[in-house]
């Protein structure tokens, strides 16, 4: 979906070392790449690539901005990135870059307008707390504006604006009307009361007149996707180490904050794992990583990859990689090669063309295509 007139902002040259990594890889892959920078969010504690979604007609939504909150809009044709409009009040965020846009799905869209939800963290009551809000927000594709209509959904406790890391917010669309949604842990320092985490640390499956909880025991998802339209996976930060990949099940506990096979950061650290190094007694991973690799979005790639068609894709923040991962019809991991793209990967998507679109932290969009 990302046209050829969108790559033309800004055509980098090749990396030598991606040029190696994919040569290991044992496929075939151009990679161009253009500057998005006006959409990163930045601030004293660091930077945040934008949320990205990819539209039917060649262009991208982006999400984030030094505000944060604001959508803009990726025109392949007038070769340029304009500003749609906010969702996150200026007076509900901080200056900090983890006051931004975490995810946008597109759930409906036409030739002039797109039915959207975007999802955020923001000040609650008083903007003494955090909470992490989905609110549907409509695009006028001819007039490139966007208005907010309905709050879906907004995460309970509202906890203190310390523990504003680890939101999640990542969103996969299951139909027109619904999606599943990750809620992190905000940091919150009581999450392992499993009667006052409220909606910390679950995945739910989400509608405009529906929230159900499916899951829960939960960190920081960064990835989920609908592999074959049937089996939810997720990619979760861990700790010290124990970065996960889950096959989400209903009414199932994972675990966190009492097991992980990562370990706690530091003794002052807001949790610490009561197991650490095991998952007895929760729902165990298909795939772990330590030391932490920092996953983001994961795709399923199209049926023209190659070896690859059909396998699963992750994106990395400390690894500034892609994670190309073989895996069965049931979800399970067989196999893992890497690019190194030396990039912190920040959100990952799929085009009409079956590229691979990417955002980075330090302002790019990446595409990466296979070469058969």
């Amino acid at each position: 979906m990302l046209r050829k007139s969108v790559l033309t902002f800004l055509v980098l040259g090749l990396n030598l070392s991606f040029l190696n990594s994919a040569q290991a890889l044992d496929i075939d892959v151009d990679i161009q790449s253009m500057n998005i920078s006006k959409t990163v969010t930045r601030a004293d504690n660091g930077e945040r690539g934008p949320a990205l979604a990819v539209l039917k007609n060649g262009n991208l939504l982006l999400g984030g901005g030094p505000n944060g909150g604001t959508v803009f809009l990726g025109d392949g044709k007038k070769r340029a990135v304009i500003t749609m409009g906010d969702v996150i009040p200026m007076n509900k965020r901080l200056k900090d870059s983890r006051f931004a846009i975490t995810d946008i799905a597109v759930l409906s869209e036409t030739t002039t307008s797109a039915k959207l939800l975007v999802s955020y963290p923001r000040l609650g009551t008083n903007n003494k707390c955090v909470e992490v809000v989905v609110d549907q927000v409509d695009a006028n594709l001819k007039t490139n504006k966007i208005s907010k209509k309905k709050t879906w959904f907004i995460s309970k406790p509202c906890v203190p604006i310390s523990a504003v890391q680890h939101a999640a917010g990542r969103m996969e669309k299951i139909d027109e009307n619904s999606v599943y949604l990750s809620i992190g842990d905000l940091g919150y320092k009581e999450i392992n009361n499993t009667t006052k985490r409220g909606d910390l640390g679950s995945v739910f499956r989400l509608s405009e007149k529906e929230t159900k909880k499916v899951s829960f025991g939960h960190r920081n998802v960064q990835g989920i996707v609908l592999l074959d339209s049937k089996v939810l996976l997720t990619s979760e930060h861990g700790p010290r180490g124990g970065d996960e990949i889950n096959i989400i099940k209903e009414n199932t506990d994972y675990g966190w904050p009492f097991v992980t096979f990562g370990k706690a950061y530091t003794s002052t650290d807001y949790v610490k794992p009561t197991k650490a190094g095991t998952h007895d007694g929760f729902a165990k991973p298909v795939k772990y990583w330590v030391p932490s690799i920092a996953p983001t979005e994961l795709v399923q790639l199209p049926a023209n990859w190659g070896k690859y068609s059909k396998q699963l894709v992750m994106g990395t923040l400390k690894e500034e990689s892609l994670v190309f991962m073989t895996i069965t019809p049931a979800g399970l991991v067989t196999g893992e090669k890497r690019i190194k793209v030396g990039e912190r990967i920040r959100d990952l998507d799929i085009d009409e063309n079956q590229n691979i679109v990417a955002t980075t932290d330090s302002g790019k969009i990446m595409i990466f295509k296979f070469k058969a």
